[in-house]
């Protein structure tokens, strides 16, 4: 029987779990996150679709980024020794939908921001926004990749194997430009825990990628 993964109900709810974890490293301290929060839905409820793209914003991120570094972390057979491959194989491709999704998710709430005042034709065509159109589009330019990664993985039987690979290097160019999307555009890439995740996923997958080269130059197979 093909692994599916966790069930979707539960995908969910851990999800919000940790949107939740993220909603109070915003604003600090547990009891400091529940006032804030309950002082935007009495005082100022207009700022809620804000705060909330600004969450699954940096959702979509982490999961795109775990997503790039499971990925190249299994091609250098590094997880091998602790799941076998299509348990990883699953993990990877959940983390990329649930990334779109989100990603989807963070979009469609800036439509409902007043302060910026987002279109339809500014969150679907690279250029057209009027707040950072280069930042901007660089992330409509990432969903796409992602979304076609997404796609191109669920149709890996039908395109084929040499085609998918090929599309799959794609994947290389949307961390890139939802990386450069969330330091240009993003609100919060100068705090210090929004520097350390970008450094961080960075980093990582600099890192694994250089071993599978290494890998790839001398023949290597390791475990």
């Amino acid at each position: 029987m093909k692994y599916r993964g966790l069930p979707r109900v539960l995908q969910v709810l851990l999800w919000l779990a940790f949107a939740a974890v993220v909603g109070v490293i915003f604003y600090g301290s547990l009891p400091s996150a529940v006032a804030a929060i309950f002082h935007l839905v009495d005082v100022e409820p207009e700022k809620i679709p804000w705060m909330t793209s600004r969450i699954t914003a940096f959702l979509s991120y982490g999961a795109l980024a775990a997503s790039s570094i499971y990925g190249l972390a299994m091609t250098t057979k590094t997880l091998d020794v602790i799941a076998r491959r299509v348990v990883t194989d699953t993990l990877h491709e959940n983390l990329s939908f649930w990334g779109l999704l989100l990603g989807i998710t963070h979009a469609v709430l800036l439509m409902f921001d007043n302060y910026i005042q987002f279109t339809w034709e500014s969150i679907l065509i690279p250029f057209a926004a009027s707040y950072r159109p280069d930042a901007v589009a660089y992330g409509i330019f990432a969903l796409y990749l992602t979304a076609l990664l997404v796609l191109t993985s669920k149709a890996r039987r039908w395109i084929g194997l040499r085609l998918w690979r090929a599309i799959h290097l794609l994947a290389f160019v949307a961390f890139g430009l939802l990386t450069a999307h969330g330091l240009a555009a993003g609100t919060d890439s100068g705090t210090v825990w929004a520097r350390a995740l970008y450094i961080g996923s960075v980093t990582l997958v600099v890192f694994f990628f250089a071993v599978r080269i290494l890998q790839k130059i001398t023949g290597a197979n390791r475990r």
